[in-house]
């Protein structure tokens, strides 16, 4: 292999099982693909915010916290008990790109995957839930993190 050049890409997501443990609480960013800020479209936001409480009310998905952004959505989820976090996320982007072509976009809105975190012992689920709930806040979209419609959590009181 020459210097620079890399022939063999990385694998670079955990072992799928990981994806699967029950209780095990991950954090997820999806972003659209080139960063473009297709979910800037009210109506596409707020359709795509009613499917994540949809999905994860029909895959029986604990989400903790989401925030749908112009150009990414914030997950924090936890595998349901037939449902396992790819297998979640996956079928979100796949239903959320077909609103998308309803709405009039062409092509594909999704990069290919996603990043991941799993919550470690040492972090604290509230934490991390209200720093994506705070996400708008922090890029100037809004003043306070509930002017945000298209963000919240569908497991507690915040």
């Amino acid at each position: 292999m020459e210097t620079g050049t890399c022939r063999y890409r990385q694998r670079i997501r955990l072992p799928a099982a990981l994806y699967a443990v029950p209780g095990a609480v991950c954090s997820i960013t999806v972003a659209t693909k080139d960063r473009l800020a297709v979910l800037a479209d009210p109506v596409l936001a707020e359709k795509t915010t009613e499917l994540i409480r949809e999905h994860a009310r029909r895959r029986a998905v604990p989400v903790h916290a989401f925030c749908v952004m112009p150009d990414h959505v914030h997950l924090v989820l936890e595998p349901g008990p037939s449902c396992d976090v790819i297998r979640f996320v996956g079928e979100l982007k796949n239903l959320c790109q077909r609103l998308a072509w309803e709405r009039g976009f062409g092509g594909r809105i999704w990069q290919t995957s996603f990043w991941d975190h799993f919550l470690r012992a040492d972090e604290e689920l509230r934490v991390v839930v209200a720093y994506v709930l705070n996400n708008p806040v922090r890029k100037g979209l809004v003043s306070e993190w509930r002017e945000h419609r298209y963000s919240g959590s569908l497991t507690m009181d915040m």
